[in-house]
């Protein structure tokens, strides 16, 4: 006991001489004694620089030695100050200057040499430079998310807060990557929801910045006096430089545009300040009251970079007694070094989460907390978490316990349901680098209607990092289902089959392993050769069980071929969804627009080795979501698929009628309940969202008002065998229409309600329905 207090008694002698000394104060208005919020506090020659926080408070950690520090905010004049620093905390306030020059505003739209014309167009015919300026650099950043409840006015508003430190890389042209190095988070969260970063900086210095389903045109863009009027309000000086801010006016309200204010620099014409809302062309659904914030800072007398990002919006979903929330973000940049040799593979994941980011103490913690926080923060952090770790009451938990058996509901390695199986109840678990590169999967579980247990177990070993070599085995003796053509494999009909026996899925016993190795031929590009070795076997339903339609009989379930197979196969991929490491788990950041390809060949054949079948299966796939030429967002599916001779119905190309089109668009809904499968198949899907343009590019005085998104869909597909049955006892022969057509279009309404109905109509010659209307998610 005696050692750990004398070591305890060391670290605190010593913490203050490793980390130097705390310089806290404020900033505030010479004139009128208010705070300044978010001034920069900048300590010169070394790149580092902070923000204070909303009432103008800023904490500072230095080395001991003299240091001059720059405190500056647009509109005040600098304030440059000398310190000796020591071992010991010291109080710094300061006063800032007003600067600011009124002048009257000029409005620009057609006169070629208006003031405000002028220097826009000064900056468009800077931009170029200022864009080929940097070849790679890096940064340090700070970010705080807070989000409130608007009903309440003290701690008890606040919901959530979460805080990251982070580590940041760009090169030329636009590779980036961020790693959290620590973070924090209300209790409330579990870490892993904590993901807040920068992002990708809105550059705009762009002709074009891209945003969800919308490419939206830069104020300094070349054609940007064709999109904006552009008003010169006045002249602020920073940093004791004349700074032009000028208001930018859509010329168009109902083109996807922005609305505000930009700061251009006297000389360089670089961007120096953004504070921007959106126009009407943009839906932002559930986010009212947008609002973005960017301000940049010299460095090296040379460089205009972002110091802080920000952004304000009011967060209202559609869900009874659910209150409505105001979403305050602000990221601190600073620390930075300019063309750095980035270390090899540091491009490799756009985000990475440090092993030890959850493990960082509170001493380091708040060395690099570049942004303090209020009272009321503090307050709303230990409110969170002293009822996070109090006892709850009984109905609480009640409610608690009822959340966890609905999202096991969700996750099928411990609870699904099918017709085969009945109801399975397990437990399945990924174990990352629990040896040194090598993943474990493990799961089993019960099949109580089927009567039997059931198991997956599998290794992945990692064996070259830099082309993601990886090795992998895998064993199963378990149900599996036929692939499918617009089903995602990893879907769970749990749900849909408990309470209205709705499977798209056909099943079948799978016994046996699989040995396959992967790398990566290029960036994005990956291939994979393997071989499998299964016994397969048919498997019938086991049972009629629904919550609510017990009249209804489930469908059968179709034989397959049983016997021994052993195929070699081989595929190529293309994803341009950028990477992400999790704390040593790789995964794909959903971003948009993207792009997915892959094609694949597996071969079985007693030429080759003791096999029941013989065949060879070629498949290709094609997703994409992202712009079009029409305004909106554009998703397309092309699949196509073929073999040399007839497949064992295991290995039919099926098109299913995806029973989860509540929340994919991709899918055929005038299948009814209907699949259709064969040797060979070949289909294609597109579905472009509008949102409101079309409405509010009419014109029309009621028609533009027409609160209701619009979006096209429609498909084909071609098969060369039967559909199967939907009732047992049904013998009719379905033969697959030559081209199975339909086309629609929904109508969805965002916000209030998040629900989109599609109105389809089918066009072929057969098929399980004319006409169909379905209630859908709107996402």
């Amino acid at each position: 006991m005696k050692r750990v207090t004398i070591t305890f008694c060391l670290l605190v002698l010593c913490v203050p001489h490793l980390f130097g000394g705390v310089i806290t104060g404020s900033v505030s208005d010479r004139k009128t004694g208010r705070p300044v919020p978010y001034a920069t506090v900048r300590v010169e020659g070394t790149g580092r620089s902070m923000l204070a926080n909303e009432h103008g408070l800023y904490r500072l950690r230095l080395d001991p030695g003299r240091w001059q520090l720059r405190f500056s905010h647009v509109a005040y004049y600098s304030e440059r100050i000398d310190l000796l620093s020591g071992d010991t905390a010291m109080t710094l306030d300061v006063a800032l200057q007003p600067a600011m020059i009124e002048v009257s505003g000029a409005r620009v739209y057609e006169r070629a040499y208006d003031p405000a014309q002028q220097i826009i167009i000064q900056a468009i015919a800077r931009k170029q430079e200022i864009l080929s300026q940097l070849a790679r650099y890096r940064f340090d950043a700070y970010t705080k998310l807070m989000v409130c409840d608007t009903a309440k006015d003290d701690s008890s508003s606040v919901a959530i807060i979460t805080e990251t430190q982070l580590e940041c890389f760009w090169e030329q042209p636009d590779r980036y990557k961020e790693l959290i190095t620590a973070r924090h988070q209300t209790s409330n969260l579990e870490a892993d929801q904590n993901l807040v970063t920068i992002g990708q900086i809105l550059d705009f210095n762009r002709n074009r910045l891209d945003l969800g389903p919308y490419s939206i045109v830069s104020p300094t863009a070349e054609d940007a006096l064709d999109h904006y009027n552009y008003y010169l309000l006045d002249t602020v000086f920073y940093d004791h430089r004349p700074v032009f801010r000028l208001e930018i006016e859509p010329k168009n309200s109902t083109a996807p545009l922005f609305v505000g204010t930009i700061d251009i620099a006297d000389s360089s014409y670089a961007v120096v300040g953004v504070e921007v809302g959106f126009s009407e062309g943009i839906e932002t659904p559930f986010f009212e009251n947008f609002l973005y914030r960017l301000r940049y800072d010299q460095f090296d007398n040379e460089y205009w970079m972002p110091i802080e990002i920000g952004f304000a919006g009011i967060l209202n979903l559609p869900v009874p007694g659910l209150p409505v929330y105001s979403i305050d973000y602000v990221a601190a940049l600073y620390d930075y070094s300019f063309e750095v040799e980035h270390a090899p593979g540091t491009f490799d994941y756009v985000l990475e989460v440090a092993e030890e980011a959850d493990e960082v103490d509170s001493v380091a913690w708040y060395a690099a907390q570049m942004i303090p926080l209020t009272p009321i923060e503090k307050r709303g952090y230990f409110r969170i978490d002293s009822l996070e770790n109090a006892p709850r009451p009984f109905y609480k938990r009640a409610l608690g316990g009822l959340a966890r058996v609905m999202m096991t509901l969700t996750d099928p390695d411990f609870f699904h349901f099918n017709r085969v199986e009945g109801a399975y109840l397990g437990y399945g678990a990924r174990r990352y680098h629990l040896l040194p590169r090598t993943d474990l999967r493990m799961k089993a579980g019960y099949a109580f209607d089927r009567k039997r247990w059931q198991h997956e177990h599998g290794i992945t070993c990692r064996l070259w990092n830099a082309r993601r070599l990886d090795l992998e085995w895998r064993y199963r003796n378990d149900i599996v289902h036929r692939p499918t053509l617009i089903s995602p494999p990893n879907y769970n009909p749990t749900l849909l089959a408990l309470a209205d026996k709705t499977d798209p899925f056909d099943y079948y016993l799978e016994k046996g392993f699989r040995v396959s190795v992967g790398a990566d031929l290029l960036k994005r590009v990956r291939a994979n050769v393997g071989y499998r070795d299964f016994t397969q076997r048919s498997e019938v339903n086991h049972t009629e069980y629904s919550f609510f339609r017990e009249s209804k009989m489930h469908r059968a379930n179709p034989a397959i071929v049983d016997g021994k197979l052993r195929s070699l196969t081989a595929s190529l991929a293309y994803d341009s969804r950028p990477l992400m490491k999790l704390k040593g788990r790789e995964d794909t950041m959903d971003v948009f627009p993207f792009v997915r390809f892959e094609t694949s060949v597996e071969t079985a054949s007693p030429d080759l080795i003791n096999n029941d079948f013989h065949f060879t299966r070629y498949h290709t796939r094609l997703r994409y979501s992202g712009r079009s030429v029409l305004p909106g967002a554009t998703e397309l599916m092309v699949y196509g698929g073929a073999s040399d001779r007839t497949l064992p119905p295991q290995e039919y190309f099926t098109v299913d009628y995806a029973d989860d089109v509540l929340g994919y668009t991709l899918a055929f809904k005038t299948l009814g309940e209907s699949n259709f499968a064969g040797n060979r198949a070949a289909a294609v899907y597109l579905s472009h969202n509008f949102g409101t343009w079309p409405f509010r590019k009419s014109g029309l005085p009621l028609i533009t008002k027409i609160p209701f998104s619009l979006s096209l869909h429609g498909g084909a597909f071609w098969t060369d065998f039967t559909g199967h049955p939907k009732q047992p006892g049904d013998d009719r022969v379905r033969t697959a229409p030559k081209a199975y057509r339909e086309i629609g279009f929904a109508l969805g309404r965002i916000p209030p309600m998040f629900f989109r109905v599609y109105f389809t109509w089918q066009l072929s010659d057969y098929g399980t329905r004319d006409f169909t209307v379905l209630l859908g998610t709107a996402f």
